[in-house]
């Protein structure tokens, strides 16, 4: 039997939704427990930045109050 492959987290951006401004607190609560980790706040831009497993990207999405979630682009000069 194979062992799985542990998947490298993922950076993302994470957009609440501007409705939820009075609640940002409990929308962030509710992605540390849908699985992000390491997240940085912005609030007044409504934003979270944080990791996540690959296989927990749809659990963010399906917080209430997430308007997207995006991974992050790494961008290299050429």
């Amino acid at each position: 039997m194979l062992s799985p492959k542990k998947l490298s987290p993922v950076n993302v951006t994470v957009r609440i939704e501007t409705s939820q401004q009075g609640n940002l607190s409990g929308v962030v609560q509710a992605l540390q427990v849908a699985g992000l980790s390491k997240l940085q706040r912005h609030d007044r831009f409504m934003l979270v930045n944080g990791c996540v497993a690959p296989n927990k990207l749809e659990a963010l999405r399906e917080v209430v109050g997430v308007a997207s979630v995006r991974p992050d682009q790494a961008y290299k000069p050429q």
